[in-house]
């Protein structure tokens, strides 16, 4: 599955813009700022029904503008066709079509069309709290397996209600008990689909990290959950005194965290920008390879954005080495340098579609 057209209307810089996209290779050039990101990021929007960089729907729409609207079309090998819409109005609910019929549910949509982001922003998995990095895992699990998504969903629900009740006068211990009791349920559901993907997901990362880097570094990846504990109910319990305090629930699977180390050290504090960038680009690409594998070898769309800017040579020409192998399928790639991109595609067999983007 491929998309072939993309059509946008008010979405972040744009007022309008439309293209028709190579199965292949597909490169934006242009100045810093002119909006190359955000036609990867309207793309990644078709894809999850929400933006990678903005954390609402309404930032995603023009200023001054009273509305936004994305449309694609999707092509897979069998000549299967897919027609995407999705439209949101100031102050309404955002509306998503396929096929010209309204979807009511987002979770049913997620992973129809697999999609991989290599970002700078992506650097805020290393730097920032732990909700990023759960999100990642998250993502990951949930393109491939919609039972997963409903127990994230589920959970993330019985926080919010349980919160509210913290919230209120005269909280019995009945009251959380049976909320806790759930929340152990779901709970245990997503940490064993968690630790059972970062079994399969670390040895790949572990290879793919080795390769770029030249074999000189080793990476790793823990997984650390309240529900390695024994006993979870116990736990639960005695962070209430502190949750009626707080006003919200701070122990759970949704405090879950993953710790990234370089050499046994923690690459937040230890790495440079260059070994930081290789950690999160190997992450990334493991993703890829990971749902290709577990789709049966269907290839997600890759966007690589920004993705040479502070890699060294070599870290370079592994990416243009996988890049002429065919190792993955529909791939937009964003940079300020056309000679960079012109370098990356050069020798590459594949069919390369060439966007300049400006202002």
């Amino acid at each position: 599955m491929y998309l072939k057209k993309l059509h946008l209307v008010n979405f972040k810089n744009f007022e309008a813009w439309e293209g028709e996209f190579s199965p292949s290779i597909n490169s934006f050039t242009g100045e810093n700022g002119v909006g190359k990101t955000n036609i990867l990021d309207a793309i990644y929007y078709l894809c999850f029904t929400k933006s990678y960089f903005s954390s609402t729907d309404v930032q995603n729409i023009r200023h001054d503008e009273s509305f936004m609207m994305l449309s694609g079309t999707f092509e897979g090998e069998d000549s299967l066709r897919s027609d995407v819409l999705m439209s949101l109005n100031r102050g309404s609910r955002k509306i998503v079509k396929k096929n010209g019929k309204v979807l009511d549910r987002m979770s049913d949509y997620i992973g129809t069309f697999p999609l991989v982001i290599v970002s700078p922003a992506d650097h805020d998995l290393i730097a920032e709290g732990s909700s990023l990095r759960r999100k990642f895992v998250d993502g990951v699990i949930s393109q491939t397996s919609a039972e997963y998504l409903e127990a994230v969903l589920s959970h993330s629900r019985l926080v919010e209600m349980r919160n509210a009740l913290l919230k209120t006068q005269g909280v019995t211990p009945m009251q959380l008990d049976v909320y806790d009791m759930q929340m152990i349920n779901y709970g245990r559901k997503i940490y064993n689909g968690r630790k059972s993907f970062l079994e399969k997901f670390i040895p790949i990362f572990q290879s793919i990290y080795s390769q770029i880097s030249g074999g000189n570094e080793k990476a790793d990846i823990t997984y650390n959950s309240i529900f390695s504990s024994a006993c979870v109910e116990d736990e639960l319990r005695a962070s209430r005194t502190k949750d009626l305090y707080l006003g919200f629930t701070s122990a759970g699977v949704h405090k879950d965290d993953l710790s990234f180390t370089l050499g046994g050290y923690p690459i937040k504090r230890y790495g440079s920008q260059g070994q930081q960038k290789t950690f999160l680009t190997a992450l990334k690409l493991s993703q890829f390879h990971f749902m290709k594998e577990i789709s049966g070898g269907v290839k997600p769309i890759l966007l690589l954005d920004d993705i040479f800017d502070k890699l060294d040579s070599s870290r370079v020409e592994y990416i243009i080495e996988l890049v002429h192998k065919d190792t993955f399928g529909q791939v937009f790639i964003t940079d300020t340098q056309a000679e960079r991109i012109e370098q990356v595609t050069a020798h590459s067999p594949l069919e390369h579609r060439k966007f300049h983007i400006s202002r």
